[in-house]
């Protein structure tokens, strides 16, 4: 934004958080973060999203021993809903910048007998093979990144052709804003967010309302599926 104030020329724009001080500051709400998610509804909210999803016969739930990767983690409630509801035999790669909240997403699917590992990494260098994974999974991650474009490319990279990617972003509005004004995120839109996966690669594009609690009015998530003819074009 610029404005002229007579003969003074003002201008503001958004400055984004280094990973490193992403990094900092999960690793200081890591010990709290898992209980404020149930405090706030929105442990409860990803379970009722997931049934929403399913019955929408959208997902890949017929498949055992799915892998699943789930950029930006947490402390793994995302992850543990989608267990919880669609596949009980799921692996989970869970990757981070937060070493702690790697920790915590650890000790949360262990204690829930969940196949897992965890990799500290940035979702924009993922460290994994290209077509690696049945299904993407990331929730209130895409925001945080400098250059979402970019990081959706990496993700689509190692999803599998056919396979989803299910996102859930803060969306723009009163509540989001002022999300965004405590921890350094973006707000998006749904036709800003649909323009920016069509753009990377994805298709049939979907987007999912949370069925209850506080994350209705917050968030929203969005589906979509990696072109099957992309993996014609590597060859």
């Amino acid at each position: 934004m610029e404005w002229t104030i007579g003969w003074w020329q003002v201008s503001v724009q958004r400055v984004y958080p280094t990973t490193t001080q992403l990094s900092q500051t999960y690793n200081r709400a890591a010990d709290w973060w898992h209980q404020h998610l149930r405090l706030l509804g929105y442990s409860h909210a990803y379970r009722q999203l997931w049934r929403k999803l399913l019955n929408a016969n959208i997902l890949p739930s017929g498949k055992d021993n799915l892998t699943v990767c789930d950029c930006g983690i947490g402390t793994a409630a995302f992850s543990l809903a989608f267990a919880q509801t669609i596949s009980a035999t799921v692996h989970i790669t869970g990757v981070d910048l937060s070493s702690k909240m790697l920790d915590r997403a650890h000790q949360q699917l262990s204690q829930a007998n969940i196949r897992h590992q965890i990799c500290q990494s940035d979702v924009n260098m993922l460290p994994f093979a290209d077509n690696s994974f049945d299904a993407v999974i990331s929730a209130h991650m895409l925001e945080h990144l400098p250059n979402p474009a970019r990081g959706l490319q990496e993700i689509v990279r190692v999803l599998r052709p056919g396979a989803p990617l299910i996102l859930v972003v803060t969306q723009s509005g009163l509540l989001g804003w002022s999300i965004g004004w405590h921890w350094g995120n973006r707000c998006f839109r749904q036709p800003e967010l649909l323009a920016i996966v069509r753009d990377a690669g994805l298709t049939h594009l979907q987007f999912f309302s949370f069925p209850i609690g506080l994350a209705r009015f917050t968030s929203f998530a969005c589906v979509g599926f990696r072109r099957i003819d992309d993996a014609q074009r590597e060859i």
